[in-house]
């Protein structure tokens, strides 16, 4: 009893905690839970021997893949939906091209099991990441 007490008290002051981050600090943790599961995922398309993926069985391999497929199409549907096309329309279509193939690139290696396009998308998502946290480190330093 008392543990579902904590765990409850610990899932509400994490709920408290995202109210308070800026957009900026939002975004920055999508791109990077993004790249987390397509990293996750490019992983299991490249299984080499003595890697833990490699002692897992063809449904549990599926379901992992699953699982890191459906949350980063979900993050990216929640940035692309999230763009400001009023506020800043070419930046806004930029961004959003470049989720969509990321998002194509998810779906051709889980498709084709290739590896290349995701390789390219992880390296662009790195790029954007790192200017978003520039982003922050320039406004702190203001």
């Amino acid at each position: 009893m008392t543990n579902n007490f904590n765990i409850n008290l610990y899932k509400k002051s994490q709920q408290n905690s995202n109210l308070t981050k800026t957009p900026h600090e939002v975004v920055r943790f999508l791109m990077e839970n993004l790249l987390n599961s397509m990293k996750s995922l490019q992983s299991t398309l490249q299984i080499t021997k003595g890697s833990d993926i490699e002692n897992l069985t063809k449904k549990q391999l599926a379901s992992f893949q699953s699982k890191n497929t459906s949350k980063a199409l979900t993050i990216i549907y929640s940035l692309q939906v999230s763009l400001d096309f009023d506020k800043s329309p070419e930046i806004a279509q930029n961004l959003f091209q470049i989720y969509e193939y990321c998002r194509v690139q998810i779906i051709n290696a889980l498709l084709k099991k290739t590896k290349t396009g995701l390789v390219k998308a992880i390296e662009v998502l790195n790029d954007i990441l790192d200017g978003w946290s520039n982003i922050n480190l320039r406004k702190e330093n203001v």
